[in-house]
């Protein structure tokens, strides 16, 4: 006679469970310590050329990176954390015992989704309250080349801005103020949507209603000629506050953060807002 309940046996259920969570955090285990070495062993080279780091950074490095990977790789993990306990259970004949005893099939899966939802809502629960602090700091790490960052420095990397037909991406945004400074700027001087110049320069700091920009190479798409001006004025409406307006980064925004809307929209005025994306 098949038992209808949904969970037939209590030993039964802790049973499948702990197989499966066994299995699955030993999977998860392996692939992160696997993967973090390949990393640091690329990384490490990068970290230990800056003078002043040492072996701290290396673990510092190691435990910003271990949660991404964990939140990566752990639906992975489960996946085929699952696929070895029933091939365990199916070398042993145990699935037969259970069939056997008159257990349905949906009743030996019941505690395995079971045990899944609390999966989920613990990864979602780990990604909100640690994924993205850990992305939001090694990435800044990262894009300054391991040097050392101040806490709460402003800094943002990749910052994109549409400013009327013109593209405007900044590497790295930092400094408030008199001080506020763009580093690696690149603007895709567009006409209509047809692109006409490429302006790529060193730095950018705020010069009135404009900008001035060192270190400036200009491409004429038109000439295909490359001219070394040096220094020059451009970005004429440009403000500081519109390259730090809104950030969007599904890896580093978390759903509680108290900062407003993570969507970036114009304000009032029409101005254009920027969106912060990182590679």
């Amino acid at each position: 006679m098949i038992n209808l309940n949904l969970f037939p046996s209590r030993q039964l259920a802790l049973y499948m469970v702990r197989l499966f969570l066994t299995r699955s955090i030993a999977v998860m285990v392996a692939l992160v310590l696997i993967l973090m070495t390949l990393d640091l062993l690329g990384e490490s080279g990068k970290i230990l050329a800056v003078p002043g780091n040492g072996d701290a950074d290396l673990w510092r490095y190691v435990s910003l990176r271990i949660p991404l990977l964990i939140s990566r790789f752990l639906p992975f993990s489960v996946l085929l954390g699952t696929l070895i306990a029933f091939v365990g259970l199916n070398q042993h004949s145990e699935v037969v015992a259970m069939k056997a005893a008159g257990i349905s099939a949906h009743q030996i899966l019941a505690p395995l989704m079971l045990a899944s939802l609390f999966l989920a809502a613990a990864e979602f629960a780990f990604n909100e309250t640690v994924v993205v602090k850990a992305s939001r700091v090694v990435t800044a790490w990262s894009d300054n080349d391991y040097k050392p960052i101040p806490r709460e420095s402003g800094v943002l990397s990749n910052v994109w801005l549409l400013s009327g037909d013109d593209l405007i991406r900044a590497g790295r945004v930092s400094g408030q103020g008199a001080g506020f400074r763009i580093d690696n700027l690149v603007v895709y001087d567009r006409t209509g949507g047809v692109l006409g110049r490429v302006i790529r320069a060193d730095s950018a700091v705020p010069n009135g209603g404009q900008w001035l920009l060192t270190g400036t190479r200009i491409y004429d798409a038109a000439m295909n000629l490359i001219t070394k001006p040096g220094r020059m004025e451009g970005l004429a409406g440009v403000t500081p506050e519109q390259l730090t307006l809104a950030k969007v980064d599904p890896t580093t925004f978390a759903l509680t953060a108290a900062t407003g809307s993570p969507f970036a929209t114009s304000d009032p005025a029409g101005a254009p807002a920027a969106v912060v994306f990182k590679d």
